[in-house]
C-alpha cells in the first residue's frame, strides 16, 4: 500500500474517531446540563383526595430510598411494584446511560404516601394512580419529573449532586407525595425571607447542622415540633409540586412554606 493511501486512510479513521467523540461529549453534556424552570405555581397545598392509594400499600417510610432518573425525559422512578430490586443488589448495581442511580440518601420522615405518578390523571382510583414499568429485570414505580432546576446565589456553584460551599440546588419537582414528621424533633432551613424547608435524607444518615456552608442569610436548625408536621405538594387542584433544596453535603430538603403567592415570585 503507497505511503499516501495509507495516510489518507489513518487521517479518515482518526477523523470518524474525533467526530464520534464530539457527538458523544455533546449528548452527554446536553444530558446533564441543568433544566430551565419553565413553569409556575400557586403556593397553595394541593389536597390529596379522599381514600386515594398509597403506592407500596402503606405510609411507612422506606428508609433508604432507591431511585433512578432517566436524563433524557426529566423522570424520577422508585423501587415499587412486584418486583423490587434487593437491597443487594441495588448496593453494586451501576445504570447505564441516559439512566443515572441517584445518590443513596437516608431518609428522615416518618410516613410517606405516593397516591399519583406525575402523568396519571388526577381523576384517576387505585392501582391505575400509579405508572409501574419494568427497568433492567426490575420493577420501579415513577415517582417524579423535574419541571426545573436551579442554583443559589448563581448557576456555577451547582453541578448535578455537588453543590459547592455557598450555594443551594433547588429542584422544582412533580410529585404527588404527602410525608409527615412525627418528631419530636425537625431539621428546618431558612432563607431568612420567609421560605422555610424541613431536611428529608441525608447521605450518611445523621442529620448535621453545623457542617453546611450556605448561603449569606440562610440559617439550619433543630427545631421541636408538639405535633406532627405533614406536608402536601403545592399548585392547588390538581397540580403537585415541591421544592427540594440539597445543601453542600448532599443533606436534602422539601419546601413547606412559602413567602410569596407565586413560585417563582413575580419580579417587583
Amino acid at each position: 500500500m503507497k505511503k499516501r493511501n495509507l495516510l489518507i486512510i489513518i487521517g479518515t479513521v482518526l477523523a470518524v474517531i474525533i467526530v464520534a467523540a464530539v457527538l458523544v461529549f455533546s449528548y452527554i453534556n446536553n444530558l446533564i446540563a441543568p433544566k430551565p424552570l419553565e413553569i409556575s405555581f400557586a403556593t397553595v397545598q394541593t389536597a390529596m383526595p379522599e381514600g386515594a392509594s398509597c403506592a407500596g400499600g402503606n405510609e411507612d417510610s422506606p428508609g433508604v430510598a432507591k431511585e433512578f432518573i432517566n436524563l433524557e425525559t426529566d423522570d424520577i422512578y422508585v423501587a415499587g411494584g412486584p418486583n423490587v430490586m434487593p437491597d443487594d443488589v441495588w448496593a453494586n448495581f451501576t445504570f447505564r446511560l441516559p439512566l443515572l442511580q441517584n445518590s443513596t440518601r437516608n431518609l428522615l420522615f416518618n410516613g410517606s404516601c405516593f397516591f399519583r405518578s406525575p402523568d396519571v390523571d388526577a381523576d384517576c382510583a387505585g392501582d391505575a394512580c400509579f405508572t409501574i414499568e419494568e427497568v433492567v429485570g426490575y420493577s420501579w414505580l415513577k415517582l417524579t419529573t423535574i419541571a426545573g432546576q436551579s442554583c443559589f446565589p448563581d448557576a456555577s456553584g451547582c453541578s448535578r449532586d455537588v453543590v459547592n460551599p455557598g450555594y443551594v440546588s433547588i429542584n422544582t419537582i412533580a410529585k404527588c407525595h404527602r410525608i409527615i414528621y412525627n418528631g419530636p424533633v425537625i431539621y428546618e432551613l431558612s432563607d431568612g425571607e420567609g421560605n422555610l424547608y424541613v431536611m428529608h435524607a441525608t447521605a450518611t444518615g445523621t442529620p448535621d447542622v453545623t457542617g453546611p456552608v450556605l448561603p449569606e442569610g440562610w440559617t439550619l436548625r433543630e427545631r421541636e415540633i408538639s405535633e406532627p408536621l405533614v406536608l402536601l405538594p403545592f399548585g392547588g387542584g390538581d397540580d403537585c409540586y415541591y421544592n427540594v433544596v440539597r445543601d453542600n453535603l448532599v443533606q436534602a430538603y422539601h419546601q413547606y412554606a412559602f413567602a410569596d403567592a407565586q413560585y417563582p415570585p413575580a419580579a417587583s
